[in-house]
């Protein structure tokens, strides 16, 4: 039979029976995201420049409430240390499958009590939230707060407080392991803590922390926005400040007052122009004239260090 051609019949259903179409997206409201991103970042301002002390435990019937900022710490040292100085600043901790080793269970339990969320994890994955790093099969993820600000911290001194006061100042120090170094000198040479620039520094990272030996853990590490002003507000409440320079006086033939800061300058450049002109007296290590030019900025910082650590041990005639 020949197929007669001609319109289609319709089989499609009546529009009353068809499915309705998902509803359409919501427009982007411009001023309802901006004030939601002007509260976040409100709350924020107020955790950041809030009164607790850094690990400080919350108060009563407050949660412990999202920091800022978050940073990976690998290995068994880190961690103990991570859990022992600033406990209420943990956040959760990561162990690899089937670790062995024989303080492991002291760190669970001790996590477990400060209710820290624990998790097994592949060593990839452990590999990952360390960068790279040494971690030995455990890392906590802590908050790192810089809630008590330099400035807060030098105005709120005493006479008492500022006996024999060594402060470290590093001037744009990029390498991580330099950083390490300087603040792991600092520590075992009596320094009260290390100041470094938000920007054109080297953070704090995992890679710092183990070139410090995880001095960078025990010691305050401060970023503040411009360092010649920090000096300036140094030297208002009383320190005086020494700076690291090839054209400085002998170590050996400076006489160091406390309290005061000692300026490291970055690798190759030394200090700038207004960090320079904000020391009190530039103080260099004698070197052999057969030497190849200047120390690494850990070596002279380590060798100023020992010399301010010598003189305020050495009793006032």
């Amino acid at each position: 039979m020949k197929k007669k051609f001609g319109r289609r019949p319709d089989h499609r259903p009546d529009r009353g029976d068809r499915p309705q179409h998902p509803p359409k997206a919501k427009p982007f409201d411009k001023n309802r995201h901006f004030d939601k991103k002007r509260h976040h970042d409100k709350l924020r301002h107020e955790r950041l420049r809030g009164a607790a002390p850094r690990g400080a435990e919350p108060a009563e019937g407050e949660e412990r409430a999202p920091n800022a900022e978050t940073r990976w710490l690998g290995g068994f040292e880190a961690v103990a240390n991570a859990l022992a100085k600033t406990p209420y600043d943990c956040r959760e901790m990561w162990i690899e499958h089937e670790l062995v080793h024989p303080n492991i269970g002291a760190l669970i339990k001790q996590a477990k009590d400060l209710d820290v969320q624990i998790r097994y994890m592949s060593r990839p994955e452990l590999d990952r939230a360390v960068k790279g790093g040494k971690h030995g099969g455990i890392a906590i993820r802590a908050s790192y707060d810089p809630a008590a600000t330099f400035s807060e911290w030098v105005r709120g001194l005493d006479d008492e407080r500022k006996k024999g006061l060594v402060v470290v100042v590093l001037d744009q120090i990029q390498d991580p392991h330099n950083l390490g170094a300087i603040t792991r000198s600092a520590l075992q040479l009596h320094a009260r803590c290390v100041v470094i620039p938000e920007r054109r520094s080297a953070p704090v990272t995992q890679a710092v922390i183990q070139a410090s030996a995880g001095a960078a853990l025990k010691i305050p590490v401060h970023r503040v926005v411009n360092i010649a002003q920090t000096l300036d507000l140094c030297k208002k409440h009383g320190f005086w400040v020494y700076g690291a320079d090839a054209s400085g006086k002998d170590a050996w033939d400076c006489v160091v007052n406390t309290p005061c800061v000692l300026v490291i300058g970055s690798e190759g450049y030394g200090m700038r122009p207004l960090v320079r002109a904000s020391c009190d007296e530039l103080m260099r290590v004698p070197q052999s004239e057969h030497g190849v030019g200047s120390l690494n900025a850990s070596c002279a910082a380590t060798a100023l260090l020992y010399e301010i650590a010598r003189q305020n041990r050495k009793p006032k005639v």
